[in-house]
């Protein structure tokens, strides 16, 4: 047994003699310290072997970073929620979410719906372009029917259109007046022209043309007060046609009359509008005024062409609303 034990010994001093003394990286002495000298040997693994299976184990052991796509990717903490795929930033490589099947049948069900809804707005649209044209056109044409004093001679149903206007009534008291005072000049002329005088009659029946107009004023906003203008006005022309010339005959005094009872009919229409508690006139009417201007225009008529009765129920009723306005 000394024997073997002799000869390991000569063995390993043997060995040792063999294997070169390794240099010291960097003497004792903190001046001759030279860190390039320093070289680290060659990682090797002496505990596994350097197959697949040892650098496997190693790499299941280094921690994950953020964009490493290692086998250990997922991140700390558990696998990646549907809060946290909202949360974190979406990069390039993100892809398109696939359509949902039910969303896709559902956008193809409703299109042609759509489209309609579009042609029908397009018609709309086309629609409100053409009345706006005709409403620009039927405005041309009530300027030009009030240009040349037409408004009175109107269809009705271009009239019902044109006195839906706030100034109707101002504008067709304008025309009325003026096409009233148009007619006595023709008529003064035409009386000129003759050598004998035309009768009473043929006065009348021009002037009871504009009647119809002046009860259709009365029965627009603020068209009573002016209407009531129009009827003594008219009278008034009438009254202008005669003299002390013989003119006043039975015949002249019975168609004066019967003109003046068709005045007072229209007239009575006036005056029950006027007194109206919803009437609304601004200022209100000074009935007492009025009746005095008519009492004294039926005395000089009654002394000077014999007309007996001038506005007699109008009057009446004027009296009445007088008094009850006195109250």
């Amino acid at each position: 047994m000394s024997w073997l034990r002799r000869l390991s010994r000569d063995r390993s001093s043997k060995g040792e003699q063999d294997l070169p003394m390794p240099s010291r990286p960097y003497s004792k002495d903190a001046n001759n310290y030279d860190p390039q000298q320093i070289q680290s040997p060659p990682y090797k693994d002496t505990q596994y072997s350097s197959g697949f299976n040892s650098q496997d184990k190693l790499q299941s052991f280094r921690p994950s970073t953020a964009g490493d796509q290692g086998y250990n990717a997922t991140p700390r903490g558990g696998p990646v929620t549907a809060t946290d795929a909202n949360t974190r930033p979406i990069t390039s490589t993100t892809m398109e979410p696939t359509p949902d099947p039910l969303t896709k049948a559902f956008n193809d069900a409703i299109r042609p719906y759509l489209e309609q809804i579009e042609d029908l707005k397009n018609k709309v649209e086309d629609t409100t372009y053409q009345l706006q044209q005709l409403e620009d056109e039927r405005a041309d044409m009530h300027a030009w029917i009030d240009k040349r004093g037409l408004r009175a001679d109107v269809p009705p149903s271009i009239a019902n259109a044109m006195n839906s206007d706030p100034t109707s009534a101002q504008t067709l008291n304008y025309q009325l007046d003026r096409k009233m005072t148009v007619l006595n000049h023709d008529l003064h002329r035409l009386q000129d022209s003759l050598s004998s005088h035309l009768p009473t009659a043929t006065f009348a029946s021009t002037l009871a043309q504009l009647i119809p107009s002046i009860e259709d004023l009365s029965a627009l906003p603020g068209g009573p007060a002016l209407a009531f203008e129009l009827i003594i006005k008219l009278g008034g022309n009438l009254n202008s046609h005669g003299g002390d010339e013989g003119w006043n005959n039975d015949a002249d005094a019975s168609s004066r009359a019967e003109f003046y009872n068709r005045l007072d009919d229209c007239m009575l229409d006036i005056v029950r509008l006027r007194l109206a508690p919803a009437s609304g006139e601004d200022p209100p009417w000074q009935v007492g005024r009025d009746i005095k201007r008519l009492e004294k225009t039926g005395a000089f008529l009654r002394t000077k062409l014999g007309l007996q009765t001038y506005f007699p129920r109008s009057l009446e009723l004027m009296k009445r609303g007088e008094s009850r306005g006195a109250q």
